[in-house]
C-alpha cells in the first residue's frame, strides 16, 4: 500500500510540473460551439500563432496572432523625436515626418505579420521628412523599424 502511494505521489508530482510556459506564451481562453449541422468548432483567443487542420479543400483555423509589436511600439514614448507616419493605410507611398532633425539618413526595415523581413532600404531625410514607395508589398499589415545611430522608431502600417 505504501509503495502504491509513493508511486502515485511521484506520478502526481511529475505531472504537476510537466507543463511550463515559454517566455513568449500568453494565456488562452476559448470554448466549443456546435453548428446546426452537428460540426463541433473549438476556438481559443490568445494563442501565439494560428493553428488548424486541412481536409481536402476545407481549412479550419483557430486562434488569433498575438505579437510583441505593441510592446515594441510603446518604446517610442522614450524617444524625444515625435514621428508621424502618413497616410496609414497607404496605397503606394508612406511618409515619415520627424519633429526635429535625426540626421541625414535612416535605415528602414519592414516585417510581415510572421516576423519575416520583406523590405529593407536606407532613406535620405530632407527637411525632417522621408518617403518610401512600398507599392510592391501585398495588401496587409506590416511592422516598420526606422533607425540610425541616434534614433529608433517602430510603427505599424497597413497596405490597402
Amino acid at each position: 500500500m505504501k509503495k502504491a502511494l509513493k508511486i502515485l505521489f511521484i506520478l502526481f508530482a511529475c505531472n504537476a510540473h510537466s507543463q511550463t510556459l515559454h517566455h513568449q506564451m500568453t494565456s488562452a481562453q476559448g470554448g466549443n460551439a456546435v453548428t446546426n449541422s452537428g460540426i463541433v468548432v473549438k476556438y481559443t483567443i490568445g494563442q501565439q500563432s494560428v493553428t488548424g487542420t486541412k481536409t481536402g479543400d476545407v481549412i479550419v483555423q483557430q486562434g488569433f496572432q498575438q505579437s510583441n509589436w505593441d510592446k515594441i511600439i510603446a518604446t517610442n514614448n522614450e524617444v524625444v523625436v515625435n514621428t508621424t507616419t502618413y497616410p496609414n493605410p497607404y496605397v503606394d507611398v508612406v511618409n515619415f515626418q520627424f519633429s526635429q532633425s535625426i540626421g541625414d539618413s535612416v535605415s528602414l526595415l519592414v516585417f510581415d505579420v510572421l516576423g519575416r523581413q520583406v523590405y529593407a532600404n536606407s532613406l535620405q531625410i530632407f527637411e525632417n521628412k522621408t518617403s518610401v514607395n512600398l507599392q510592391e508589398l501585398q495588401s496587409a499589415e506590416y511592422f516598420v523599424q526606422l533607425s540610425n545611430n541616434t534614433f529608433t522608431y517602430h510603427t505599424k502600417i497597413i497596405k490597402n
